[in-house]
């Protein structure tokens, strides 16, 4: 029970704030600036707030790419995952570089106990960076579900008709908007660990959250590279290797829960986030000041 009051404490400091709300915000206007369709004939790539501005329900029917469940599938590529790393570290960093900084660190961890302030952070952190992202991707879904179509409001594919297959019904939307918010839950939360680490022995805030910007997309540009260079050699073991390459990059793990390649981003993911826990206590514990 003490820890589940210390995490309670904890969760409130990050969630409680205006560095919450902030993210929540960012995160949400972020998620209009994916492209959701591109004119071949000009090559001119349409951005969901460019959409918005410059067509009108008519066009939206004109094309199934501005579908809502396309608008919303969408919102997580783009400058969202370019910046999610800071921005999912957002509502943790600055109470916890504060706490730090001004030596409150050294009184809550001999009042608490190391390894009970050790989990609670971590906890509180990735807790903390799931729902605002979460949230985020939530208030945009909102938008857009009352600008785009449903799925039902279009004509009936050919293709799926001969093939027996059935228009989504608004009930399917609403599952797979479920399924999406709860991968964004678990993209936000493990976008927080890089920062977490960091944490534990940079001061600076600013480091701490922009290290792993750098670092994530130095591994996402390099995995995409990998894939495509995959995909280039054109044979079946090349694109089951190209696919289980882009399944890893953090962006996918919005799909997660219905993603064929989940069990290989639990594990890779899952002992990525493990090894990360482990390494902040080990450091942590090297400190003989115990972080202060």
């Amino acid at each position: 029970m003490k820890f589940v009051y210390t995490l309670w404490q904890d969760i409130q400091k990050t969630l409680l704030n205006y560095s919450f709300v902030i993210c929540i915000l960012i995160t949400a206007a972020l998620c209009f600036t994916a492209t959701v369709y591109t004119d071949m004939d000009t090559g001119r790539s349409y951005m969901v707030i460019d959409a918005i501005r410059e067509m009108d329900t008519a066009d939206y029917l004109e094309n199934q790419s501005y579908g809502f469940m396309n608008v919303f599938g969408c919102a997580m590529g783009g400058y969202l995952a370019m910046f999610l790393p800071i921005l999912a570290a957002f509502p943790f960093i600055p109470n916890f570089c504060s706490e730090r900084n001004s030596g409150l660190i050294r009184q809550t961890i001999f009042r608490t106990g190391k390894y009970r302030y050790y989990f609670s952070k971590f906890f509180s952190a990735v807790i903390g960076g799931g729902f605002a992202v979460m949230l985020g991707y939530l208030v945009y879904g909102v938008i857009t579900a009352c600008i785009f179509p449903m799925p039902s409001e279009y004509p009936p594919d050919p293709f799926l008709v001969e093939s027996g297959a059935q228009t989504m019904s608004n009930l399917d939307v609403l599952k797979s908007c479920i399924d999406s918010l709860l991968g964004s839950f678990i993209y936000g939360a493990v976008s927080t660990v890089p920062a977490f680490f960091f944490a534990s022995f940079i001061r600076n805030r600013y480091v701490i959250t922009c290290l792993p910007f750098m670092l994530t997309y130095i591994f996402t540009t390099a995995l995409t590279k990998y894939g495509q260079n995959l995909l280039a050699t054109n044979t079946p073991e090349s694109w089951d290797k190209a696919i289980k390459a882009f399944s890893l990059t953090p962006s996918s793990l919005v799909g997660i829960i219905r993603s064929e390649q989940r069990n290989l981003q639990i594990i890779c993911y899952g002992g990525f986030t493990i090894v990360s826990l482990v390494a902040y206590i080990v450091i942590m514990n090297m400190r003989t000041d115990k972080g202060e």
